[in-house]
């Protein structure tokens, strides 16, 4: 499946793993603090919570659909062999067939990595809460240079080959963002039924970009944040607006208010974008739904494209503690794939819930995650 789910980044998985997850059974909905990552103004004011209440979530999605580190040891092994023959002038022509082969298969292969977390924690106040999150997402593409086919066959030639004279490399880039922001909301006379939230925060993003020769790859230094990074810490908010319409709750939700262009360690540039996210949410006596989408294109960098992400999630109670939690996702990217998810949401009051996510698409395609959240 050639450059299938490419570029998994800033977020991608973390909409979905972030559940809304409603006790559908119950007349009020239950106090998610995770919902203020995704939009500032989610979550109700509560003021018959006194509770210090934390959330966690963590998640993680791999894509080795092409099966590239497969590959990438194979090509190694081979080239490594034939290297030990070389030596002993043991190669003849016709040996480089197999290493050629292979390497013009994995031209413009693929892979992907995703993960990161987030944290909530509520003050003694009801309109303020402390939030904080790190981000990660990679792609890794098989830059094949063909003149590494007559290189190898010259070297068979004159039984003399170096494994390190192949110009075929691994073109890396990945975006890691951290941040910690104090998120307010607020209601304005006027508007009935609606809420606005704002979060100020401090953000550092860190951009990766790499080129890894085929005779230097491990696979650890792929996504290695180590090296080869830019730093950027900077001042930045996401603002929100929430409105209740009886059984629904219509969001906005705009992040990263500042924008700015930064730099690579090998000059390529990434524009941080606003990203516009709207969302409905239903509430029913036997389920719950919810549909986000993006209005504008999550930026892209490197060997990461510009898309859109649309998801739709429901959660339907099997008893008054636990509800099945589904969901799908659509990705506006030639590149990539849709998934679906299925999971377990647990409550036990309105204070403590735990979820776990899992998605699938193929035994190279999946990931997971889990969220807790808990009083203190």
């Amino acid at each position: 499946m050639p450059l299938s789910l490419r570029k998994l980044y800033s977020g991608l998985f973390v909409a979905g793993l972030q559940t809304f997850a409603l006790a559908a059974q119950a007349t009020t909905p239950p106090h998610q603090l995770a919902t203020v990552q995704q939009n500032p103004a989610a979550l109700s004011l509560r003021d018959d919570i006194s509770d210090t209440v934390m959330q966690m979530d963590g998640y993680i999605f791999i894509d080795d659909s092409d099966e590239l580190i497969y590959s990438l040891k194979k090509a190694n092994d081979e080239g490594r062999a034939l290297e030990g023959r070389s030596r002993g002038i043991l190669v003849i022509p016709g040996d480089e067939a197999e290493l050629v082969q292979r390497l013009e298969e994995m031209r413009d292969d693929t892979n992907s990595f995703a993960a990161g977390g987030h944290f909530t924690l509520s003050t003694s106040s009801p309109a303020w809460h402390v939030i904080g999150g790190s981000e990660f997402s990679g792609s890794a593409r098989f830059n094949y240079d063909e003149d590494d086919a007559n290189r190898l066959r010259f070297a068979t030639l004159v039984s003399l080959f170096s494994f390190g004279e192949l110009q075929s490399s691994m073109e890396v880039s990945a975006l890691w963002s951290n941040y910690l922001g104090l998120n307010y909301r607020f209601k304005i006379d006027g508007f009935a039924n609606t809420q606005f939230g704002i979060t100020p925060k401090i953000q550092n993003i860190s951009l990766i970009e790499r080129s890894i020769l085929i005779s230097e790859y491990e696979e650890e230094k792929l996504f290695d944040s180590g090296r080869d990074v830019d730093h950027t810490l900077q001042l930045n908010a996401d603002l929100g607006i929430s409105h209740r319409l009886n059984s629904w709750l219509l969001g906005l939700a705009i992040k990263d208010i500042y924008q700015q262009e930064m730099q690579s360690t090998i000059g390529t540039v990434y524009q941080q974008r606003s990203r516009v996210n709207a969302s409905i949410d239903y509430q029913a006596t036997w389920a719950a739904w919810r549909f986000d989408a993006d209005l504008t294109p999550q930026a892209g960098f490197g060997e990461m494209p510009a898309q859109r992400v649309y998801n739709l999630k429901t959660a339907i109670p099997l008893n008054q503690r636990i509800a099945l939690l589904l969901g799908y996702r659509w990705l506006n990217n030639p590149y990539s794939d849709d998934s679906p998810s299925i999971g377990l949401h647990y409550s036990l009051d309105q204070l403590l819930h735990i979820n776990a996510e899992f998605s699938y698409i193929s035994n190279s395609e999946l990931g997971g995650s889990i969220n807790l959240q808990l009083p203190l």
